[in-house]
């Protein structure tokens, strides 16, 4: 084989290596960024400091996470909110008032509403955290799959490279000029 060629392909093979290497940071950089990103939601919430320690390529969704989680556990608290009143005037009512005093009030309207709402909204939104939580560690998987995958491909662009220059070793030792 002739030196050009041959530094051609050793050439080649360093940038498949380098392509590789830069693969697998950007890879391992996404998982650190969706671990920490599944860490700010793992409540239901984002607090101002997981806000401001939020990973740069989760920042929109993080954003979006907290506007759709919010509407979404508003608007599931009120409905199961009222559900729960009414399901509680009616015990209230069947059982003749006896359940509304055992409850500290005598008819639907004492019990207190909000906390009621506060407790389901709560509840909500560690579900919503949870559901999209769910989502993350599905993508975090592929992630690790992507990543092993890359670390065979280098593992093997690497042994190659290692056996050509070995390769190069001895021709450079047949084709020397013995006296």
């Amino acid at each position: 084989m002739s030196w050009i060629a041959m530094s051609m392909r050793k050439m080649q093979l360093k940038k498949e290596i380098s392509d590789l290497q830069l693969d697998l940071t950007k890879i391992s950089q996404s998982i650190q960024s969706a671990s920490k990103y599944a860490s700010n939601i793992s409540d239901g919430t984002i607090t101002f400091a997981e806000m401001s320690d939020c990973p740069s390529d989760f920042f929109g969704t993080q954003v979006d996470f907290m506007n759709n989680s919010s509407q979404a556990a508003y608007q599931s608290a009120t409905i199961k909110t009222n559900a729960y009143l009414q399901q509680l005037a009616q015990t209230n009512a069947i059982t003749g008032n006896q359940y509304g005093y055992a409850m500290g009030t005598t008819d639907a309207s004492g019990y207190d509403q909000t906390t009621i709402f506060n407790e389901i909204y709560k509840e909500e939104l560690k579900k919503y955290g949870e559901q999209v939580q769910n989502s993350l560690n599905q993508y975090e998987e592929e992630l690790e799959h992507e990543k092993e995958q890359v670390e065979t491909q280098l593992q093997a662009k690497e042994s190659e490279l290692q056996a050509y220059e070995e390769r190069v070793k001895q021709n450079i030792q047949q084709d020397a000029i013995k006296f």
